[in-house]
């Protein structure tokens, strides 16, 4: 092995990149995942991924350490005017400086999300940022084997993304209609709720039968819709509240 090779070999998967806080203006460090070292081995009815090495969902967590200013990274960047001005008021008064750049374990991550959760709460963010956010605290407790926890940030998951699929514009960057359509029925179906899973689903089986909104679903969501169906199903068949 020549020592290119021997160096890309000891490349570790995280690194540190620089960018400007929105907030503050401050240079700071955030901690991202090599494409390399992503490997994908297997995903849950949700979404939830399992990773072979690396997971990249414990670096989606991105903190300001100056001023507490906390988001998830696909919308770090995008703090408004209000948002700045609530951060200043009233979380960086409080906030005591510290580091969340380098490799992190599950406690760390779940430490960074419920960050980003209490800057929502503070910045009275759109109902889809929280239910991104409650869903992947929620796969982290399920990684972690914590059924309980698991469940409570499931269910505020299910409440937030109803109120977004009610209230606010999908697709641009955010999950599209009928993925939406599809998280709100698997989580209600995890949740104990068949009635209401199969009444979600359903909503994507009969706009298939429409040619024109059949083409904005995605062929894998449809299949896995026909499937989650027929568990409910058959789950509702053996008195089973969820599976």
């Amino acid at each position: 092995m020549n020592s290119e090779s021997n160096g890309m070999a000891n490349l570790k998967p995280v690194y540190n990149s620089k960018i400007t806080c929105p907030v503050c203006d401050k240079n700071i460090e955030v901690t991202k995942v090599r494409s390399k070292s992503i490997r994908l081995i297997a995903q849950d009815e949700d979404f939830c991924p399992y990773y072979e090495e690396c997971n990249p969902i414990y670096y989606e967590a991105w903190i300001c350490s100056f001023c507490g200013y906390a988001a998830h990274n696909s919308v770090f960047e995008d703090a408004s005017f209000m948002d700045r001005k609530l951060v200043n008021e009233k979380i960086t008064p409080k906030w005591s400086s510290r580091s969340f750049t380098g490799e992190r374990d599950i406690e760390q991550a779940l430490d960074a999300f419920k960050i980003v959760l209490y800057n929502l709460v503070i910045r009275q963010a759109p109902s889809f940022e929280f239910a991104r956010v409650c869903l992947r605290i929620a796969w982290l407790y399920r990684y972690k084997g914590d059924a309980d926890e698991e469940k409570r940030f499931l269910r505020y998951a299910y409440d937030y993304y109803q109120k977004a699929y009610s209230n606010e514009p999908l697709g641009g960057g955010k999950m599209d209609e009928y993925s939406c359509i599809y998280i709100i029925g698997e989580l209600a179906r995890r949740l104990g709720e068949p009635e209401e899973a199969l009444s979600w689903f359903e909503r994507i089986i009969s706009a298939a039968g429409q040619p024109e909104k059949k083409q904005k679903i995605l062929p894998r969501l449809l299949e896995n819709t026909r499937e989650q169906i027929q568990m409910v199903r058959q789950a509702m068949q053996t008195g089973k509240r969820s599976v």
